[in-house]
């Protein structure tokens, strides 16, 4: 998972000026990649809307129209991000350097999201490794396979011919 730009400011306002609901989110990844994913959505749709909505002057040169343009768009941002990110800070929410120490940094953050991701990878390549045949569940010891579960849900191993309860009457821990 990746995070647009869009996810990463939305977590740094929640973060800061949100921090009950920032810190009720069972997935805060997930959540962010999402609605990182719905605002550039609506940006960019409410930018085409805008841009049909103001026609282009007459004689305008490009860089004036590259101009107008980014306006557009930094408008659309504007929109979306005060109704879908920027919300009403909570009660009590104000900055106080001191409560950084208590946050996790951009460091970790990015750290701990590349962790995420390269375990996502590494369970996607089982899996299609098992798919593929070239590994066998056998292969896999049972904290892999509850991984596995994990990621893809129970209903994965039908593609294999078995199903959990089979695994588990083959005496394996998941």
């Amino acid at each position: 998972m990746t995070m647009n730009r869009y996810a990463v400011e939305a977590r740094a306002y929640w973060r800061r000026w949100l921090p009950q609901r920032y810190a009720a989110l069972p997935d805060p990844i997930a959540f962010f990649t999402n609605l990182g994913e719905q605002v550039e959505q609506q940006v960019g749709d409410l930018w085409d809307e805008l841009v049909i909505a103001d026609p282009q002057p007459p004689g305008e040169t490009h860089e004036q129209r590259v101009g107008r343009l980014g306006l557009l768009k930094a408008q659309a941002e504007h929109e979306v991000l005060s109704e879908m990110v920027r919300l009403a800070p909570e009660a009590g929410a104000a900055y106080d350097p001191g409560d950084d120490e208590l946050l996790e940094s951009d460091e970790q953050f990015a750290a701990r999201l590349g962790r995420v991701e390269e375990h996502t990878e590494q369970l996607g390549s089982t899996a299609d490794a098992l798919i593929d045949g070239t590994v066998t569940l056998g292969d896999l010891d049972d904290e892999q396979v509850r991984q596995l579960l994990d990621y893809l849900t129970p209903s994965f191993l039908r593609l294999l011919g078995t199903s959990v309860e089979d695994l588990r009457a083959e005496g394996r821990r998941l």
